[in-house]
């Protein structure tokens, strides 16, 4: 085991995401304020008596954890993400790597099933991105709420391989 440190001064404790608690320290021999997350599952003694000493009370009320507010810009990295994943998902149910993958056989005139496939594969992939940046846009003007993550994905255009 590592070395026990000594705190000098532990303040301010609020859970976290994943069930710890952290806590403003000041540590004898460190210059300034430093965050620590305790947790019971600590392999270093002082990690498990700082977790047990927060939830004693001893340092104060923990906190509930409030998750971060995501600015617009993650927002739209998250949707973006999923998006991305639901066209790949889309291409590998029916055996294709991704979404560009399938897209590529657009052009293929040797087999005309993977022709078909790739021109309707690169429509839907269109239409979808055309959805979504409507919805970015009106979510943006205040014409309409924001959707979660699985609702944007359920309102996308569907595929549809008879259209070609």
């Amino acid at each position: 085991m590592g070395k026990y440190i000594n705190i000098k001064s532990a303040t301010n404790p609020r859970s976290t995401s994943t069930g710890g608690i952290m806590i403003d320290v000041t540590i004898e021999g460190f210059d300034g304020v430093k965050q620590f997350h305790a947790v019971p599952w600590d392999p270093e003694e002082h990690g498990r008596d700082l977790y047990q000493r927060a939830i004693d009370g001893e340092f104060g009320e923990v906190a509930e954890y409030v998750p971060p507010v995501l600015t617009v810009e993650a927002k739209a990295a998250i949707a973006t993400q999923a998006v991305h994943q639901h066209l790949d998902t889309q291409a590998q149910a029916f055996g294709y790597d991704d979404i560009k993958s399938a897209c590529s056989y657009a052009d293929e005139p040797a087999v005309p099933k993977f022709q078909a496939e790739g021109i309707a594969f690169r429509k839907w992939r269109s239409l979808v991105w055309e959805y979504y940046y409507a919805v970015l846009a009106a979510v943006a003007a205040g014409d309409r709420s924001e959707p979660t993550v699985e609702g944007l994905i359920a309102e996308l255009p569907a595929l549809d391989m008879l259209a070609s």
